[in-house]
């Protein structure tokens, strides 16, 4: 079969242009493959970038709170260590307060021997009641300290290991994201896990896990570190004012024997001592007093000045009745005077209440002078040759703030 010029032709023609059109779109695709590829290079690589910046931004996070933690266990670690040797001193001082109990009864034993007249209940035997409750006081208080002493080392155990597993799930953590931030697309022991993107991962979030931490930080600080101080410094406290107080009644006991012993003349001098200052006080507290009413007297005159100034000054006609500077310092005058006024009435109030103490003050010292000069001897071999020095030894505590 043979075909026309035309038929020639055309049939050219449409393999040219089936040819170019086939081309056209083949290189539209490339060009779009292209770009498709360069794109998603870009933004695998972009992505992977910023997946390791995350993990690193992740790993210095974990790493600061990790140094928090630890130097927050450090901290408790060191703080508890410090209470165990407070709790060392007060279980000392517990013991120490057997050495003046076990004197004080003696001293009562022995004054049960007293026959006569002397066997009465005198100060000293008042005294040693006191001292011996006084003693017995502490030793409760002392034993219910030792109890919370207690408790807190075994909550800052509890802290402690709070602190402890918060570290190691941290250094777990960070040695998993460490792993992680060091991959790369040439590693060996990367490969497919299909379906890992689905995985459950509600264990917390970043503000939660934040929180978790700073929980435990602060809760160590609070309940433990805090308290711990807090407790430390208050067994100090009860140790130094157990020392000092049964130290107080001790010697008031010892005073009261010497006093029954030679009527001593320290205490009397003493005594005599106050009296004098006391009535020296009253001296200058009455002369003080008068001058206080001297004083209140002399604003009287100024007072009434101001305030004859200020009516005679109403008197001014019409627009001459100006509230002007001269009226307005008058008003202020006036005020100053009265305000100093009452200021003076108060203090000579207080004074006169002041006054009548030191005359209470002076009438109690001296009964008790005349209380010192009866006093009667005691046994002094017994009972004194005892307590010459307070039988009570505690270690050198410290104040913690």
């Amino acid at each position: 079969m043979s075909h026309t010029h035309e038929e020639w032709s055309e049939s050219n023609l449409n393999h040219y242009q089936s040819a170019h059109s086939s081309r056209t779109k083949s290189e539209r695709i490339r060009n779009e493959a292209d770009t498709l590829m360069a794109n998603c290079a870009s933004k695998t690589q972009r992505s992977q970038q910023e997946a390791n910046n995350r993990l690193g931004s992740r790993i210095e996070d974990c790493n600061s709170w990790r140094a928090d933690l630890q130097t927050e266990l450090d901290n408790n670690i060191r703080e508890n260590g410090l209470l165990k040797e407070t709790k060392a001193e007060l279980e000392h001082a517990i013991a120490e307060t057997e050495r003046p109990l076990r004197i004080n009864n003696e001293c009562i034993k022995n004054r049960e021997a007293r026959i006569s007249i002397d066997l009465v209940k005198d100060e000293v035997e008042n005294s040693l009641e006191r001292e011996v409750e006084n003693i017995k006081t502490y030793q409760q208080r002392m034993q219910k300290m030792l109890g919370k002493v207690n408790q807190q080392i075994e909550t800052n155990h509890s802290m402690q290991d709070k602190l402890h597993a918060d570290l190691e799930h941290k250094d777990m953590a960070l040695e998993i994201d460490r792993d992680c931030h060091e991959m790369h697309n040439d590693a060996i022991d990367i490969k497919h896990h299909d379906g890992v993107e689905e995985e459950d991962v509600s264990g917390s979030v970043p503000q939660s896990w934040a929180k978790f931490s700073k929980n435990n930080v602060e809760e160590s600080q609070a309940a433990g570190r805090s308290a711990t101080r807090q407790l430390r410094y208050d067994v100090n406290n009860l140790i130094n004012n157990a020392a000092s107080d049964m130290s107080v009644h001790w010697n008031k006991t010892n005073r009261s024997f010497t006093d029954r012993i030679s009527e001593t003349q320290d205490a009397h001098r003493n005594l005599k001592s106050n009296l004098i200052l006391t009535k020296n006080e009253i001296a200058d507290m009455t002369k003080c007093i008068e001058r206080l009413k001297n004083s209140i007297a002399s604003k009287d005159p100024p007072l009434r000045v101001a305030q004859s100034r200020l009516k005679k000054r109403l008197r001014r006609p019409e627009v001459e009745l100006c509230n002007d500077a001269p009226h307005n310092h008058l008003i202020e005058e006036v005020k100053e005077l009265m305000e100093m006024i009452k200021q003076l009435e108060n203090k000579l109030e207080d004074s006169n209440k002041a006054l009548s103490e030191l005359f209470q003050i002076k009438d109690r010292l001296d009964n008790d002078i005349r209380v010192k000069k009866n006093t009667i001897m005691i046994d002094q071999q017994k009972c004194m040759s005892q307590r010459k020095h307070f039988p009570y030894i505690i270690v050198n505590t410290r104040y913690y703030h």
